[in-house]
């Protein structure tokens, strides 16, 4: 039986099942406008940023990295989580410094995205970074980076190759292409 006036889902339950550095997992029970009660499986995720870099030639500056759950080494926009309390443009600035070695002297945000919707909270920004100028930062310990500048022509060829396989980069350079 519906309800005219109560806004559906309604949340009755959660269960913490797992918390990590990154994520968490819960499993929510809900009721559903139908009046059904149905589970849900939700990964937290604090959410996150990636940065189009393009430097004073016009080339996109990618970085390679093995991904353990990929299972390989992929090519990818600079990209990370955000930290505690810090803002998408602070997060956008320090993952481009530590995975680059440049800063922005512009940024500029081009939009955001939702990952897995069906089952996780990550929301990831996405950042046009310019203008850009030397800056030395410490990146995390467990990453081994190899930068890759690559023209927009270049990096849309390998895309429709399928030699860059990253979701968030490639949604990255859609609005990239669509906001020059």
């Amino acid at each position: 039986m519906t309800h005219p006036h109560r806004q559906f889902p309604v949340l009755i339950g959660t269960q913490p099942v797992y918390r990590g550095r990154v994520i968490g997992l819960r499993v929510d029970e809900i009721e559903i406008a139908s009046g059904r009660n149905v589970r849900r499986e939700v990964v937290d995720h604090p959410g996150a940023v990636v940065v189009v870099p393009v430097d004073a030639d016009g080339l996109l500056l990618w970085v390679r990295q093995h991904r353990y759950a990929a299972g390989r080494d992929l090519l990818e926009l600079p990209a990370g989580t955000l930290e505690d309390g810090e803002e998408p443009e602070a997060c956008a600035r320090r993952e481009l410094a530590e995975e680059t070695g440049f800063a922005p002297g512009t940024l500029r945000r081009l939009g955001g995205f939702f990952t897995a919707p069906g089952f996780c909270t990550e929301y990831i920004h996405a950042f046009l970074a310019t203008e850009l100028t030397p800056e030395q930062a410490d990146g995390d310990e467990d990453e081994e980076l190899e930068l890759v500048p690559l023209s927009l022509d270049e990096s849309l060829a390998r895309i429709d190759a399928g030699a860059i396989e990253d979701a968030k980069s490639i949604a990255a350079v859609l609005f990239y292409l669509r906001q020059r």
